[in-house]
């Protein structure tokens, strides 16, 4: 069964999965495949909800690296439980 379009919450998943090991903004962006502007809405979100944090791995670098955090992780944990429970059905 199709339910069409992307909800937020499972751009959320995917931004949080993408962002695992780190990732660069323009490298999230077309995993996701959304535009600059939605991509810098979402991460500011997720940051202010603590579910990706920021840094930058070489302090010359002024692109920052996200990296989702261990409440980011729970989050992923709880989609999959919940995706798991719907495909069931």
């Amino acid at each position: 069964m199709g339910w069409g379009n992307r909800g937020w919450v499972e751009i959320v998943e995917i931004i949080l999965e993408v962002c695992e090991k780190g990732a660069l903004k323009t490298h999230i962006m077309y995993k996701c495949n959304l535009n600059s502007k939605q991509i810098a809405q979402y991460l500011q979100f997720l940051q202010a909800h603590r579910l990706i944090e920021s840094f930058k791995d070489n302090p010359a670098s002024k692109r920052p690296i996200f990296r989702t955090t261990q409440m980011g992780e729970r989050y992923m944990s709880a989609y999959r439980q919940l995706e798991n429970i719907f495909k069931k059905g």
